[in-house]
Formats: structure tokens, sequence, C-alpha cells
């Protein structure tokens, strides 16, 4: 068709294109979440680190305390060894005999005075 064939009012089409942006989820972590995920993980390796030095504390402190009890029992056979030494050295026959015979001393039964306490 040529110009002059061409209707004078002829409607002409007018077309928009309208561009709409659609955000396209690409599977990707999103900032949020890794500071959540960042954030669970610190608190999750604090709590473990609390938990494990608190259990160490725990072990320590157990120790420590076998340990003592272990020290107490060999205290206490040395205090009865020594208890039972005193006993013996304490026998009123071993001290007159050491008496008469390395000090040259002699018991006058005239000069004995024996005393008898109230329990």
């Amino acid at each position: 068709m040529s110009a002059l064939k061409q209707p004078l009012h002829s409607p002409q089409r007018r077309t928009q294109t309208v561009t709409k942006q659609v955000r396209v989820y690409k599977g990707g972590i999103t900032y949020g979440e890794k500071i959540l995920y960042l954030g669970s993980i610190l608190i999750l390796a604090a709590l473990c680190f609390f938990v494990i030095s608190n259990a160490a504390a725990v072990y320590s402190l157990n120790h420590e305390g076998q340990v003592l009890e272990t020290s107490i029992t060999e205290q206490q056979s040395a205090n009865d060894a020594l208890a039972l030494q005193v006993t013996e050295l304490s026998d009123p026959d071993r001290i007159l005999t050491i008496a008469e015979q390395d000090l040259g001393m002699s018991l006058d039964s005239a000069q004995v005075q024996v005393l008898y306490g109230s329990n």
C-alpha cells in the first residue's frame, strides 16, 4: 500500500511493554540467616567451653580430694604408730630400769608417795 491509499485516520496501535522485576530466589543463604547461624554457632561454642571447663574443674577437685584422703590416711597411720611408741616408752617398769641402770638412781620405798586422783 502506498502512502496515498492509507486512510487518513487509521488507529495506530500503541503497545507499551511493562517490565516487572521479579526476584528469583537463587537458593543462597541470606545475610540475616548468616548472622543467625553465626550467632548460634558462637553461643553453642561458648556453652561447650563452659561445660568442658566445669567438667575439668570437677575432675581436678575430685583428684585433690582423693590425694587429701590418702594423705590423711597416711598421717593417721603415723599418728597411731607414734601413740603406740609413746605408750611403750612411758611404761613405768622401763623408766625404772633406765633410772637404775643408766642413771644410777635407786628407789627408796619410804619416800615414795602414791597419790590417787579422783576421776
